[in-house]
């Protein structure tokens, strides 16, 4: 299945890759893995578009860029082995900045064989079209380990934060910043790295892992200390962040040897070092408003909870929209609600997810905090009505499983109460007086008749 995903950046994003190839500013990187099912090879890839490419489509402050990218994946007989495409849209703001890119990621599977990836992108404004294209060898058989893929980032697959964002992908239980030749800078001279090591597939083994910062002309420049680093007979994954500060500005090589039993792999990608100057290139614009730099992920966050507010002719919008959409969405629903529109801030907005925050702290549910408190119901009510008055505890007793009341009196009386029916911690609102919310048939049995008269008297 073909994935995509885009992450714009005031300057080019960064990556590693087993091959490069760079045409008119346009370039693309490729990383190999292997799967034994099908003899299969994944390949990550990545293609950086330079804004130089594009021109406005738009004009005013609000204006956008625009293009459309064109994948396509031919063997060595010509035949289509991909054909896909897709359009993305930027603030036109940002085609002025000094080497700016967004880069787009793709991913595909091959039998053994060889390749040719070409990426072209077609401005919106102007139809011109930027290509480049490079070549690929998917393995032909079980490799010694993978291509290695170099990040920026780069961060374990936790519970609650399994979805790689916006410029991100995922390999197995670790989440990676990649891109297109990484570029590091004196306030970001951390690299990671991450390879699968197949071994012979025989039996476990320890190997001895170690990395190489490599000059233009291959020379070594920097070796870490062999690390050993055991693996099953199936294989592994080893990784690491490299601590890279105090490199001269240029272009390097990151190699990384992985020595087993008897069988000894070395694997290569470039990146960039960049010197000071870099660190104000790579500084985004000042933000327009808190949604302009967030990431598509960071929009979806804020974008869940309007549930509770959004009206109907609101809502099954936001979805389908693009990622410059989804932030005119956002602007447009809290502009309708600030009472101060005059002023910079927006206090229904701020309230809003204060409220949010808090229902994330109090009600998170699911064993390992799987489930946002915002989604639960005692999270929904708290955040439409806010704390109640006064609350009513009881843990299982006998037969009935433990439940909580709530009791609201500052408009009108209200209650409502929740049944943990899971035994884990998740309540449920089995019953309320309040016709907005519904009640459970069965919620009199649920709480037997001891937990009615109970609630009654609360």
């Amino acid at each position: 299945m073909m994935t995509k995903a885009v992450f714009v950046a005031a300057l080019a994003v960064h990556s590693a890759a087993s091959a490069t190839a760079q045409s008119g500013g346009l370039e693309i990187g490729t990383t190999r893995f292997y799967r034994g099912a099908g003899n299969q090879t994944v390949v990550d890839g990545f293609a950086r578009v330079p804004f130089a490419v594009l021109d406005s489509l738009t004009r005013g402050p609000n204006a956008v860029a625009a293009y459309r990218l064109v994948l396509t994946v031919r063997d060595s007989a010509n035949l289509q082995l991909v054909a896909d495409s897709w359009t993305r849209s930027i603030p036109a703001r940002l085609l002025g900045t000094p080497r700016g890119s967004s880069l787009e990621h793709f991913t595909f599977a091959a039998s053994p064989g060889t390749y040719t990836i070409e990426v072209a992108v077609h401005d919106s404004a102007t139809g011109r079209v930027t290509r480049a294209q490079v070549p690929l060898t998917a393995f032909a058989a079980r490799p010694a380990a993978s291509d290695v893929q170099l990040a920026t980032g780069m961060r374990a697959a936790v519970a609650g934060d399994t979805a790689p964002r916006t410029g991100e992908l995922r390999k197995g239980g670790v989440i990676l910043e990649a891109a297109v030749r990484p570029l590091l800078t004196p306030n970001q001279a951390s690299l990671g790295y991450y390879l699968e090591w197949y071994g012979r597939g025989l039996a476990a083994d320890t190997a001895a892992v170690s990395v190489r910062v490599l000059k233009a002309d291959g020379t070594p420049l920097v070796t870490t200390p062999a690390q050993r680093v055991p693996f099953e007979a199936a294989g592994g994954v080893t990784r690491a962040m490299v601590d890279l500060a105090g490199l001269p500005p240029g272009d390097y090589g990151f190699e990384v040897v992985v020595q087993g039993r008897d069988t000894t792999v070395s694997r290569q990608a470039p990146f960039r070092m960049g010197g000071f100057e870099t660190v104000t290139l790579t500084a985004p614009p000042p933000p327009a408003d808190k949604f302009e730099m967030m990431r598509e992920a960071q929009l979806d966050t804020l974008y869940g909870p309007l549930v509770y507010l959004m009206t109907s002719d609101e809502t099954g919008i936001y979805s389908s929209l693009t990622l410059e959409g989804k932030r005119s969405f956002l602007r447009r629903f809290w502009l309708k609600r600030d009472p101060t529109p005059a002023t910079p801030r927006n206090e229904e907005q701020e309230n809003f997810y204060t409220r949010i925050a808090e229902a994330n702290r109090r009600y998170r549910e699911g064993g390992a905090a799987e489930i946002p408190g915002w989604r639960t119901d005692r999270g929904r009510i708290f955040i439409r009505y806010g704390a109640p008055a006064e609350i009513l505890k009881r843990p299982q007793a006998g037969n009935t499983l433990p439940y909580e009341a709530w009791k609201y009196s500052r408009d009108r009386q209200l209650k409502y109460v929740f049944m943990d029916l899971t035994q884990f911690g998740n309540y449920a609102l089995i019953w309320t007086d309040d016709r907005r919310e519904p009640s459970r048939a069965n919620w009199q049995s649920l709480l037997g008749p001891e937990g009615v008269e109970d609630v009654a008297r609360f």
